[in-house]
């Protein structure tokens, strides 16, 4: 399952640099996953400092 970004993501970054396919990028307010490219590695949802990344 891919993994999306909640309204909880205080924009650190920390997500992007962890992600090996590159599929996180910086939206308006928050970090947003391409749930198409996602390969459900769990790479993002392990360094987020406020736990927002979720599995969908």
């Amino acid at each position: 399952m891919p993994r999306r970004i909640t309204d909880e993501c205080i924009s650190t970054g920390s997500c992007v640099e962890e992600c090996p396919v590159d599929c996180i990028s910086e939206g308006e307010e928050i970090y947003v996953i391409d749930e198409d490219a996602c390969i459900d590695c769990g790479a993002c949802q392990v360094v987020c400092p406020v736990d927002a990344i979720i599995e969908v």
